[in-house]
């Protein structure tokens, strides 16, 4: 049955129906943004859950997250390669190829994880000693980062990969289910362990971790479930990941290290700006940090779309559509800059409403924490274009470009700026968000022009004539 409904969505051959990239876009989208959605709703009850806690907690918690699952998201980009390679499989019919490619990213998922589990219990404690300078606030860090590492946070890197593999066969409904599943526990965890709800203990920020950190090995557990029981077109077996094709691998890692460095190099500067925030003061950061979740809200339709954009580009050119391919990318940028600039609208217009569902004990987090989410509006539509030409990119096989792109501008536009802003001129923590919205602005540009010089009927010989759309 998945057969045939890959088929029709892709307009593969042995299809009936036309490709329609909008259409397709959307189908694979809409569960992608209810996955989105239902990440960033535990990250939104997360962060509001220990903002009552006390600006110290807030702040303890979003930094060790920080630095755990961002440090993780970057290994994660095998999850990308993964996703482009397995969708260039899937478009060509070669299912086989499809499975081992996904098994081979799951084998060396693991493999990292465990070495990254092992140098984090090492260096974690003196890392924070070292970085944050208020003692109260590095000994909760120190709290979060462990229980949550150990108590199953490490699971977030197979995860991804394996959500690529799943999302790069074209199906998208199976991981939102799985989030589902784990973000409900997440959420339930948190409520009966933050506070001692019905008689559990009461564990502040070491409940927020455990909570988070269970939840993705559930949902590992459940990835790794159905993709060795589902009966679909994908044929995975333990065959898959063991043992090791190096020429897979290498496949992988070529797609999937600039792509790595590029999520390095977001999620160090994030890291870098979150340390200098530290500067000016729990309240300052816990106001930063309240935006940030609550302009989380808009990445959900963007990154959704980013992920379909890298999907159905990688297939449409895996079946030799290469002017399907081109097409897709710029539909799936004008409906992604669409939705994020209605919700910065929303930022702009309402921004009390939104900062308030995270109840910030201190007026002065409320305060700085609005004019930070209404400048985020601004960069709403910088944000999709950015977010999505990357994908569209990186569904051709150019994971370069972006990485390069987000190197340039992190280095000479975003942290030499925010650095000015907090230690020369000491300004508030909101002019951090104009910077940003220049920064995003910079790559936006950027990318649109490399997707739109790329040399397209190069990146694969073309079957037929007709091909080229």
């Amino acid at each position: 049955m998945f057969g045939r409904y890959r088929k029709k969505l892709q307009g593969i051959p042995g299809g009936s129906a036309p490709y329609r990239p909008v259409y397709s876009i959307i189908v694979l989208a809409w569960p992608l943004v209810i996955e989105m959605s239902l990440h960033t709703f535990v990250w939104i009850f997360d962060t509001a859950m220990v903002m009552r806690l006390g600006a110290h907690e807030a702040s303890a918690v979003e930094y060790g997250a920080l630095v755990l699952f961002n440090s993780l998201m970057i290994l994660g980009a095998l999850g990308v390669g993964a996703n482009a390679l397995v969708a260039r499989y899937t478009g060509a019919g070669d299912m086989k190829n499809a499975a081992v490619t996904g098994g081979q990213a799951i084998a060396v998922s693991l493999l990292v994880t465990l070495v990254f589990t092992v140098a984090g219990g090492f260096f974690g404690n003196p890392f924070f000693d070292w970085i944050i300078g208020d003692a109260r606030t590095a000994v909760l860090t120190k709290e979060y980062f462990n229980y949550a590492l150990f108590s199953g946070g490490f699971a977030l890197l197979p995860l991804l990969v394996c959500s690529g593999v799943i999302r790069g066969t074209g199906n998208t409904r199976v991981p939102m289910y799985i989030a589902l599943i784990a973000n409900s526990y997440n959420v339930v965890g948190d409520y009966l362990l933050i506070f001692g709800n019905f008689g559990f203990p009461e564990l502040g920020v070491r409940g927020a971790a455990l909570a988070t950190g269970s939840a993705q090995l559930i949902a590992l557990f459940l990835s790794l479930g159905y993709l060795f029981l589902q009966k679909g077109s994908l044929p995975f077996n333990l065959k898959s990941i063991f043992p090791l094709h190096l020429e897979e691998i290498r496949k992988l890692l070529k797609f999937s290290i600039p792509a790595g460095a590029e999520e390095l190099t977001q999620s160090g500067s994030r890291m870098i700006t979150a340390s200098w925030i530290t500067f000016l003061g729990p309240v300052a950061f816990a106001a930063n940090a309240a935006a940030i979740a609550a302009e989380a809200f808009s990445f959900m339709p963007g990154h959704a779309i980013a992920i379909a954009a890298t999907t159905l580009v990688g297939q449409r050119l895996g079946a030799g559509f290469i002017g399907q391919a081109r097409i897709t990318g710029y539909w799936a940028v004008f409906i992604g800059t669409l939705l994020m600039t209605a919700v910065g609208t929303i930022f702009l217009f309402f921004p009390y409403a939104v900062m308030s569902l995270f109840d910030p004990p201190d007026p002065e987090v409320l305060r700085l924490g609005i004019l930070c989410l209404q400048i985020a509006a601004v960069e709403q539509p910088f944000i999709a274009l950015t977010m999505i030409f990357s994908g569209a990119l990186k569904g051709t096989g150019d994971t370069k470009g972006p990485f390069r792109i987000g190197l340039y501008s992190n280095l000479f536009v975003r942290l030499p700026l925010i650095y000015a802003v907090i230690f020369v001129f000491q300004l508030e923590v909101y002019y951090i968000w104009w910077v940003t919205a220049l920064q995003y602005a910079v790559s936006a540009l950027l990318l649109y022009i490399r997707y739109r010089k790329k040399k397209w009927d190069e990146l694969e010989a073309l079957p037929t004539e007709e091909n080229l759309g």
